[in-house]
């Protein structure tokens, strides 16, 4: 019944997030790339996409460019300020490079997320709304982009993946993600049902925005969930003068990652939620007017350019980029 009542209030719920302010309806949106991974099948690609953020993205009626780690910081920064949306993804990436001996230096992962994080920051200072969205890996990011010191990422008992229900914070129950016609009935299903795959090393703690007022400045807490061992750790975020948002646990598995060792939820309440927040995302990225010169000058960036590849293990398909 309540999957139900959340159905029914689903349309008008994104008709209202995105009408008001509604400045594209093609909207296009870069998605970070991350370095591949030691068990991934021998390729001579850079980094990779996973198909999975892709396909969340691409269901609320927008399209990809991936943002490629081996990319110059100005070939990045062109597209950017033609795009309508940043994702982070989650994955695997080192935060720092470490050598045994020195303060680890940020890794070349974290360096061009914080350049593409704080890129973000100064196109919405000038007047242009674009929002950034971090998921795992990409939520830990903006707090290490927010705060860029070894200790902001503290390690949590998160692995192997497990699944976890939400405690929404006083913040949360005003956030923007949630304002709209059926909001509440969201959280709701998202406080009460375990419905949320975490798979982390690493998290935050809600201490954190006691002690660093570097966060509590940028972003507000809205929920907060626990790991393995029941310690208490940060689970959504939005910023406070930035379109940006964040979720520790997945979105995109419940909906298109099928590996039977991880107990990814694919019940109707977990593909509601995950549709809702995809639909947030997009009609936050609809309020940005810009666009590449032409379809033409558009074509040579897009995902599809590539071809997923079907690695059905832990990432069900992968886009290789080379």
């Amino acid at each position: 019944m309540v999957f139900l009542q959340l159905c029914s209030v689903l349309l008008p719920c994104i008709s209202a997030l995105s009408k008001p302010a509604e400045l594209t309806d093609r909207p296009v949106i870069g998605v970070l790339s991350l370095p591949i991974e030691d068990d991934f099948p021998h390729t001579n690609a850079t980094s990779y996409v996973a198909a999975s953020y892709v396909n969340w993205v691409s269901m609320s009626g927008a399209r990809v460019v991936p943002l490629r780690l081996d990319s110059s910081w100005e070939e990045l920064e062109m597209l950017v300020k033609q795009l309508n949306g940043v994702l982070f993804t989650g994955g695997s990436a080192e935060f720092w490079n470490f050598d045994g001996n020195n303060w680890p230096p940020l890794s070349n992962y974290s360096k061009t997320g914080c350049f593409l994080y704080e890129l973000v920051k100064e196109i919405n200072d000038q007047g242009t709304y674009l929002p950034l969205w971090g998921t795992c890996l990409g939520f830990e990011l903006l707090h290490l982009c927010a705060y860029p010191e070894y200790g902001v990422l503290p390690s949590f008992n998160g692995d192997p993946a497990y699944v976890q229900r939400n405690n929404f914070t006083s913040a949360g129950k005003d956030s923007r993600m949630f304002v709209a016609k059926g909001g509440k009935q969201v959280q709701s299903l998202m406080s009460t049902h375990f419905i949320h795959l975490l798979s982390h090393n690493h998290g935050i703690q809600p201490k954190e925005y006691h002690q660093w007022k570097n966060l509590s400045d940028v972003f507000r807490p809205l929920a907060t969930t626990r790991d393995k061992d029941q310690e208490e750790l940060v689970s959504m975020i939005e910023g406070i003068n930035y379109p940006i948002y964040g979720t520790q646990f997945h979105l995109e598995k419940n909906l298109y990652e099928w590996d039977p060792a991880i107990p990814v939820p694919h019940n109707q309440q977990a593909t509601a939620i995950s549709t809702y927040l995809s639909e947030f995302f997009i009609s936050e990225a609809r309020r940005n007017s810009n666009s590449f010169a032409s379809e033409a000058a558009l074509k040579p960036y897009l995902i599809y350019n590539w071809s997923p590849y079907f690695f059905d293990d832990h990432l069900y398909q992968l886009y290789f980029l080379n």
